[in-house]
This record gives structure tokens, C-alpha cells and sequence, in this order.
């Protein structure tokens, strides 16, 4: 709800995101870590830099295509790009319909958790256990 009276309840969903967020990016890295120790320990050669990087490389794909998909639902939902006079683009005021503002409210709140606990599931299936 757009109701002024609704800041206490932003503020904390912004405070448990924020936990979330602060939770992964350690337990990523750290992943990436077990990857490389046992690559050296199960092949005899150390493949830490081309497994850390090759993680970078993920994390800007995943960047890039997290990006296009946002443009694509905003504009299957109805919304209109335009580029200010600084050349930044955004969606045209005018274009904001109550199905954009839905795929807006889509694309912070059920994309995110379900991708979120796919990821979930996915860590709990990683193999490394030392």
C-alpha cells in the first residue's frame, strides 16, 4: 500500500533484505573457495583462478540478463521507455498503468523470493561437505 503510515513496515523489509543479501555474498565466495580446494585436492593442480573468475564471469552474465528480463516484464506489462535529457532511460510517467505498477511490485517482492529459494535448494543440494 502507498500509505505513508507503511514506512515502518519498508523499513524493516528493507532491514531483513538487506540480512539476506549480507548472507550471501560470504557463503558465494566461500563456495567458490571449496570448488577450487577440492579441484587441487582431487585433480593435483590448482585451478583457483580460473574458478574464481569464472565466477565473476557468472555473476555479470547473471547482471546482464537479470537486467534485459526486468526491460522485457515491464514491457510485456505495458510500459514505455523514454531517455531523459541526461540519457538516462526510464518509464514513461505516462505509460504507468495498474498492470506495470504490478509488474513493478512483481519484479522487488515474488521474483526475488522465488528465485531465492530456488538458490535455497540448490545450496542445500551442493556436494561439499569438507
Amino acid at each position: 500500500p502507498m500509505d505513508p503510515a507503511y514506512i515502518w513496515v519498508m523499513i524493516a523489509l528493507v532491514v531483513l533484505t538487506s540480512i539476506g543479501i549480507g548472507i550471501y555474498s560470504p557463503l558465494m565466495w566461500s563456495m567458490y573457495a571449496d570448488v577450487a580446494d577440492y579441484h587441487t585436492e582431487h585433480f593435483g593442480t590448482s585451478a583457483t583462478g580460473l574458478i574464481f573468475s569464472s565466477g565473476t564471469m557468472s555473476q555479470k552474465f547473471g547482471t546482464a540478463i537479470s537486467g534485459s528480463l526486468i526491460a522485457l516484464f515491464l514491457g510485456w506489462a505495458g510500459a514505455n521507455m523514454i531517455t531523459d535529457k541526461m540519457g538516462n532511460t526510464m518509464i514513461d510517467p505516462a505509460s504507468v498503468t495498474d498492470s506495470v505498477l504490478t509488474m513493478v511490485w512483481s519484479l522487488f517482492s515474488i521474483f526475488p523470493a522465488v528465485i531465492a529459494f530456488l538458490l535455497m535448494i540448490l545450496a542445500w543440494k551442493f556436494p561439499i561437505k569438507k
